[in-house]
């Protein structure tokens, strides 16, 4: 896996190649149609048993001057300046059920979502591509109301955009860390006394780095109404607090994401804005 971050990392520059433009980049204010495809990814990181996730959704993307909707969320800029925005940063995980063979018996992780701020800070920006620095904090509190502790993964990101025949090839790199709280570490790698087997000692986490990680998403326009998307993404838990865990069954974490979006209708309004 240190292998696939490294060529990802080595990918980098084919992205960072200036653009001649006289304009700036506008897209619809809104967008409306209905996305599809398919994730490859471990029940939760560290995991040696993996989701193999098929989805539908329905695709909106709203770009207003504040409040923006996208596959992300709904995000409001608190702050808004030349270098620096602040918005509302949400994410999530999955459940894992207690069929999981690192975790027979011990009890269920439910389904989370992680609800918190953002900070972006633009260290350049041309028309069609920026260096951004994000810093997400979030809390996490699972469906059962119960709060599992706190997220921070800062990022570098590198965004392009690529004038093609139907629109802009969008790329996204992203380089970056996940660092936790004690009690996030202790949900998901924690094992208390009771849970002990022959086959997993007894393990109590704490606060501190995670793991690494290095992402690249893609967007092209195949045609005015359709758009088809990839995310890969590499991680190494190897350097992180919790690789000595007997619930980290594999120090190293991929995801792949495939699909496609058919759009119905866009705004005749065009905007432009950060993203």
């Amino acid at each position: 896996m240190l292998k696939i971050i490294a060529l990802m990392i080595l990918l980098f520059p084919m992205f960072c190649y200036a653009a001649d433009v006289e304009e700036n980049i506008k897209q619809p204010l809104w967008e409306f149609g209905v996305g599809f495809g398919g994730s490859s990814l471990p029940q939760y990181i560290g995991s040696d048993e993996r989701y193999a996730i098929p989805f539908v959704f329905p695709y909106l993307i709203y770009r207003g001057e504040n409040w923006r909707v996208d596959t992300a969320g709904i995000k409001n800029k608190v702050v808004d300046s030349e270098k620096y925005t602040i918005e509302l940063s949400l994410s999530g995980g999955l459940p894992v059920r207690n069929d999981n063979q690192a975790r027979i018996d011990m009890p269920e992780l439910l389904l989370n979502a992680e609800i918190g701020a953002k900070l972006n800070w633009y260290l350049s920006e041309s028309e069609y591509e920026s260096w951004i620095v994000r810093l997400p904090v979030r809390g996490v509190v699972d469906i059962a109301g119960k709060y599992n502790g706190w997220v921070i993964d800062p990022v570098l990101t590198r965004k392009y955009y690529h004038p093609v025949k139907h629109g802009f090839l969008k790329t996204y790199v992203d380089v970056g860390f996940q660092y936790n709280s004690s009690l996030y570490h202790e949900t998901y790698y924690g094992v208390d006394t009771q849970y002990v087997t022959p086959n997993r000692a007894a393990y109590q986490a704490k606060q501190g780095l995670h793991s690494l990680f290095a992402k690249m998403w893609i967007k092209y326009p195949w045609s005015k109404k359709t758009e088809v998307f990839a995310t890969l993404q590499a991680r190494s838990l190897a350097a992180g607090v919790v690789s000595d865990s007997p619930l980290v069954k594999d120090n190293t974490y991929a995801t792949l994401t495939l699909g496609a979006i058919w759009l119905f209708s866009t705004s005749d309004e065009m905007v432009r804005i950060r993203e």
